[in-house]
């Protein structure tokens, strides 16, 4: 094991390298002044033009930016390992801060969408397999095609006009303003940024709940896809793992038809939906920037559309590369846990019996 996680963790800094490299390039299209800009706090409203280009020369020899490409990716790149991402204008703060600031709302949001997405993708995948070409899996599979058919817009805005303007049961935003002075208060303790694990934490009940009412409807509209795409591969894979000669074996010997499928042929079917799970990820932080921005959510999808709209080039690209380092993170721990659940996957003469 320690063989295949070596190898896999030496393949996860060439993968980010690549992505760096991508991202430098299309930085290096834009002037150079407006990559100096990057690296400074907005102008001041009073300055002359020739101090604007005093400051904006020094910015340029300080980090190198009329240096030979390999020389200015180098330069980059060290300021990117030493949290020196730039300056970010719409949030008035560096690009680092502002991301880590609010990492923990699109964490909190991302778990609230993929814990129940899982769960029912395993079991109404399941259900569909087992009930193969009958009515239950004829509405499963009908369902999981709605669902990954229809854009993430669509079913974000038919969710908040029937569920928040038409009945008013799950309001959009992250609080409601009275929740938001309590964790704004210096009395509450923030531990790990989410608003549901820290209202636990502070004995807020109240709070929790508040939380909990905003995180419906985004959470529900970014757990529709991916439910749709886990339960497709779930059926698939069971129904192949289900027509295998071993479990044939099995109920020829007797063995319960209920031991049969969670034993023998759901563990072998797991690992599919592993590794897609690890793979859509990426899907799941690009539908966010969509869905925190209906919801108004605040979150990185959220912060990144503003920064789109702002044109604030360095944080669109710190977003970039930090969704990036989380899916490449991702796929690797998919890998991991598909190797520890499937024996099959691990080199020969490792199988345990």
């Amino acid at each position: 094991m320690l063989w295949y996680l070596g190898r896999r963790l030496l393949s996860l800094p060439l993968t980010i390298l690549v992505v760096t490299l991508v991202l430098f390039f299309l930085i290096l299209q834009l002037p150079v002044e407006e990559r100096a800009k990057v690296y400074m706090p907005t102008m001041r409203p009073n300055a002359s033009e020739e101090q604007e280009q005093e400051l904006l020369q020094r910015a340029i020899d300080h980090y190198g930016l009329d240096k030979p490409f390999p020389v200015q990716y180098v330069s980059w790149l060290r300021n990117l390992v030493s949290g020196e991402w730039g300056y970010s204008p719409t949030w008035r703060q560096p690009v680092l801060d502002g991301l880590l600031q609010r990492a923990p709302a699109s964490a909190e949001l991302a778990l609230a969408a993929m814990i129940p997405a899982v769960v029912l993708a395993l079991a109404l995948g399941s259900l569909a397999s087992r009930r193969s070409g009958r009515l239950p899996d004829h509405l499963v599979r009908a369902a999981a095609f709605v669902a990954w058919a229809m854009p993430a817009f669509v079913s974000a805005l038919v969710l908040i006009n029937l569920l928040y303007a038409w009945l008013g049961w799950f309001p959009p935003g992250r609080l409601s303003t009275w929740a938001n002075q309590i964790v704004e208060a210096k009395e509450f303790r923030t531990v790990t940024g989410m608003v549901t694990v820290d209202a636990l934490l502070n004995n807020q009940p109240k709070v929790w709940l508040d939380a909990a009412r905003h995180l419906v409807l985004p959470a529900f509209t970014l757990a529709l896809a991916q439910w749709a795409l886990l339960a497709r591969v779930m059926r698939s894979s069971l129904l192949e793992a289900l027509s295998q000669d071993y479990v044939t074996t099995a109920r020829a010997k007797g063995v319960p038809e209920r031991r049969v499928v969670n034993l023998h042929a759901r563990r072998n079917a797991i690992t599919p939906v592993i590794s897609t799970g690890g793979v859509t990820v990426a899907m799941l932080i690009s539908t966010m920037v969509v869905v925190e921005s209906v919801f108004a959510f605040d979150g990185l999808g959220s912060a990144a559309t503003e920064a789109m709209w702002n044109g604030d080039v360095q944080t669109v690209v710190g977003f970039t590369l930090l969704s990036c380092i989380v899916a490449v993170l991702s796929s690797f721990a998919a890998d991991v846990l598909c190797w520890l659940v499937d024996p099959r996957m691990r080199p020969t003469g490792a199988l345990v019996r």
